[in-house]
């Protein structure tokens, strides 16, 4: 393979990345798929050109169910490993694993909370409207609260002053200079 075949290859979306992932050991395509954030059928398609390019090798391991396929690098695909590594690819390429993870979680808890509300709302909807009953208002009661007037507010503040004041009769007892009535 040429030096312009293999960049192009690993151009291709998901390449590089599955060359990260499998690294210096083995790895089967559902771990594959699970880890790398393309699709199944893009893993598929770059891991069948992989082979085909000399990257990655398949080899066929028993299990208790049949055989498995495993994928791992060539000779070829250690050396771009390599490089990897040292250009911090690798570390990028778990770090953005990480982030994407990170950015799940909190999505996942938004639409957690969006269906929780939803619900809530729905069981305020449900319950039964109070639109049909009958209530009896004092005069000049609302349901709904309006902001006084600028005359409102002060006669409110006069009436609290007025409540305030004792007669004169009261505080000439309490300094025991008013008579008393008995």
């Amino acid at each position: 393979m040429g030096l312009d075949e293999l960049e192009a290859f690993l151009r291709k979306k998901g390449a590089a990345e599955l060359v990260t992932e499998i690294g210096t050991g083995t790895a089967t395509f559902n771990a594959l798929v699970d880890a790398v954030a393309v699709s199944g059928s893009t893993v598929s398609s770059r891991l069948s050109e992989g082979v085909d390019h000399d990257v990655f090798t398949v080899s066929h391991r028993p299990t208790e169910h049949g055989t498995e396929k495993r994928y791992e690098l060539t000779i070829l695909g250690r050396r771009v490993y390599d490089w990897a590594v040292q250009t911090e690819f690798e570390r990028k390429i778990r770090e953005l694993r990480r982030l994407r993870h990170e950015r799940d979680t909190a999505f996942e808890q938004m639409v957690g909370k969006i269906n929780r509300d939803q619900e809530l709302l729905k069981m305020v909807a449900d319950s039964e409207p109070i639109q049909d009953q009958d209530f009896d208002l004092p005069e000049g009661a609302s349901l709904v609260s309006k902001t006084p007037t600028e005359e409102e507010l002060r006669e409110a503040k006069y009436d609290r002053m007025e409540a305030n004041l004792k007669p004169v009769e009261e505080v000439e007892d309490a300094d025991g200079t008013g008579e008393n009535s008995d």
